[in-house]
This record gives structure tokens, C-alpha cells and sequence, in this order.
């Protein structure tokens, strides 16, 4: 990194692990992406994840380091969002545990990012936005596919889940359907009575320095005459400008991807790109997995939570407990359990730690051993 980037990077450090960084941005300290899985029931022509489909998937090391992070995070204060994606998460066995363990740390932002076929396998008690990919009116000629999502699955899903909210993530270009500006208003039309807000971006190419397609060009210059103007941001290599539009959100984004590589190519070891935990439970500090390693789960050393079960529970609660500081417990995987612990007594011989009376109400016990 040049001195101009270093200044720019954060000045606050975080401790991940027990070693010390610095992000590359104080926008991404505060979030935690989660790629549950590679796997994915769709076969876009245009994604660049496809390679990674057989990449090793293991369910018990991502929740293991999913926990590890959030909590870390949590307990240094910058814990705010947290994001799921995959390839489709809808695919992963485990994406309930997943739901409550995040919806455990209470974060102000969640969101999962899908293709929307199996809608329904997201737990009813997900409080966030749910992203559909959807890249056309009719679906099908762009996700080789035989089913689509239609604003009858859309209104089904937002009945069952009362606390999320959907949008819709339109990339521009690669549909036989969505080329003009008037297809666009079409489509907007057509999902903005079932849909909370829209979302259009360029198609994005490795290597592309170009910062906005000639539709999404055109689309801008139609937001700015004939919408409301809400906000742009300027984060990193992406712009988001968002529009009131046809009584609706619309959000516009565009990024450059020869400056992202040209980054990772040049990055400094201490400092971190983003935050991503793996399918396998690999956790780094960029998308590619092979850079900025934070933690491998096959090295157990750097674990830093015990594991404590609450006693007398139809459904055991289990909770991890900071090493440097028991006092701090935050979630509770049992399906019977709700709350959050603030604090613990006493003592626990196995652990060294001070742990005795956790009171869990929805529980109606303590945790009192390891």
C-alpha cells in the first residue's frame, strides 16, 4: 500500500484472533460476510463463482468460525452487519443454526443474498432484507432453469416472514428481455406492489476499469430527470446512488474492478480488505481465499471460546464464553432459547473460568458446568 492508501485506510485497529489489523476501509470493520456454501441450484452464464463449486464444504467449522468472529467483533464494539451468501444459501443444510446464531448478536443490518427458488427454507424469524437475484422479467432464459420468482412466491414468503424485507438485484445486460429502458420501467411496474425496494449494477467483469454500462448510464440519466434524488456513496471501488422512482426505491451501482485487483495485488498483510468466513470456516480478510488468512479452522491453537451447556434445558443451550473475559456471553443456539446472558458468577474448575449462574429465562436455569 502507498502512503495515500495507508491514510485512508482505518485508523482504528481490530483484533481478530489475538493478532491486530487494520481495514482497508472503517466501513468494512463493522461488517462480516458469510459464504455458507459454493453449491448453488442455478446456472447463470454470466457468474464468476462457478469454479468454486466443488471447492471442500464444511458446515460444523462455518458456524464454529462464524461464532468466533461475530463475538470477537461484538466484543470490541464493531459488530453491525453480516451479510449470507454463497453460491445459494437456500442450499445449505445448516441455514437455520446459521439464522439464529447470527440473529443471536442482534445486528443492525442483515440481509442473505439468494436466487429465490427455495425461498421458504429461510427461517420465518429472519429480521432482514432478503436479496433476489433476478435478472429479467422471465428468469428462465437467464438462469437455465424451469422455475422463476413471481410475485405470488414473493407476497407468499413476505406473509410468512413478517420481520423481512425483499429487494429485488437486477444485473443489466445479460437478459433477452431487459435491454431497453422501457423493460426496465416494465419490471419495476410489475414487482414494486410486492417488493420493498430495486436494485440495478453493471455486469461485473474482472480486469473491467469502466465504471457504468451505457444502459445503466441511460437508466441513471432517467433516475436523476424524472426521480428523486436520495443519496449517492462512495465506498471503496463502488458508487450507490439510490432514486424514489414510480412510488418505489431504486438503487444504482456501478464498481471498478482493475483497481479491486491491482489492490489485492499490492495488499499489506496487516491490513484487511473485508471480513469473509468460508464455506470450509477458512476466515480472511479478502475474497480470494488464498490471501490474507486470518484463521484456518484445521489450526485449533487460535481458538478462543470454550463451549458451556446449560443445565436442566429440554434442548441444551450452547454458548461460548471469551477466554479474556467470561463475563461476556452472547448467544444461545437451543431452539427453546432466546435471551442473551450478560453476565456469570462463580467458578467452573474444567475451564478456569468464572462461570456458575448464567440465569437464561427462557431456559429457567443456569449454566453451570463445561
Amino acid at each position: 500500500m502507498n502512503e495515500q492508501e495507508i491514510e485512508k485506510a482505518s485508523t482504528d485497529k481490530i483484533v481478530l484472533f489475538d493478532k491486530e489489523y487494520r481495514m482497508y476501509s472503517d466501513e468494512w470493520k463493522h461488517h462480516v460476510h458469510i459464504k455458507c456454501t459454493d453449491r448453488c441450484d442455478a446456472n447463470c452464464a454470466f457468474c464468476i463463482e462457478k469454479s468454486e463449486r466443488n471447492n471442500p464444504q464444511n458446515a460444523k467449522n462455518l458456524l464454529h468460525s462464524t461464532g468466533e468472529v461475530l463475538l470477537q467483533l461484538a466484543m470490541q464494539g464493531h459488530l453491525k452487519t453480516v451479510s449470507i451468501t454463497g453460491g445459494e444459501p437456500t442450499v445449505f443444510v445448516n441455514i437455520k443454526e446459521l439464522v439464529n446464531l447470527v440473529n443471536s448478536f442482534h445486528v443492525k443490518l442483515f440481509s442473505i443474498n439468494t436466487n429465490g427458488r427455495f425461498l421458504k427454507k429461510i427461517p420465518t424469524n429472519f429480521n432482514g432484507w432478503v436479496n433476489i437475484s433476478k435478472h429479467s422479467i422471465d428468469d428462465r432464459d437467464v438462469f437455465n432453469r424451469s422455475y422463476f420468482v413471481d410475485s405470488p412466491n414473493i407476497i407468499s414468503f413476505k406473509k410468512n416472514h413478517p420481520n423481512a424485507k425483499v429487494r429485488l438485484q437486477c444485473v443489466l445486460g445479460v437478459s433477452n428481455d431487459m435491454k431497453t429502458l422501457e423493460d426496465i420501467i416494465e419490471f419495476i411496474v410489475k414487482y414494486r406492489g410486492c417488493v420493498d425496494d430495486f436494485s440495478f449494477r453493471n455486469l461485473i467483469i474482472e480486469d473491467d476499469e469502466s465504471h457504468i454500462n451505457d444502459l445503466l448510464l441511460d437508466l441513471r440519466n432517467l433516475m436523476f430527470n424524472h426521480g428523486e434524488f436520495v443519496e449517492q456513496v462512495i465506498q471503496d471501488y463502488y458508487v450507490y446512488e439510490t432514486y424514489n422512482f414510480l412510488g418505489t426505491c431504486v438503487t444504482l451501482s456501478w464498481s471498478n474492478m482493475k483497481e479491486l485487483k491491482e489492490y489485492n495485488e499490492s495488499h499489506d498483510s496487516n491490513f484487511l480488505e473485508e471480513i469473509i468466513v468460508h464455506p470450509d470456516g477458512m476466515v480472511t480478510g479478502s475474497w480470494n481465499k488464498k490471501s490474507l488468512i486470518i484463521y484456518d479452522p484445521e489450526d485449533r491453537s487460535k481458538d478462543s471460546f470454550i463451549e458451556c451447556k446449560g443445565v436442566g434445558c429440554k434442548n441444551p443451550c450452547k454458548r461460548h464464553i471469551s477466554k479474556q473475559s467470561p463475563s461476556s456471553v452472547i448467544s444461545c443456539a437451543a431452539d427453546s432459547c432466546s435471551s442473551s446472558v450478560d453476565s456469570c458468577s462463580s467458578s467452573v474448575d474444567s475451564c478456569g473460568h468464572s462461570v456458575s449462574s448464567c440465569s437464561i429465562d427462557t431456559c429457567g436455569t443456569s449454566i453451570s458446568s463445561c
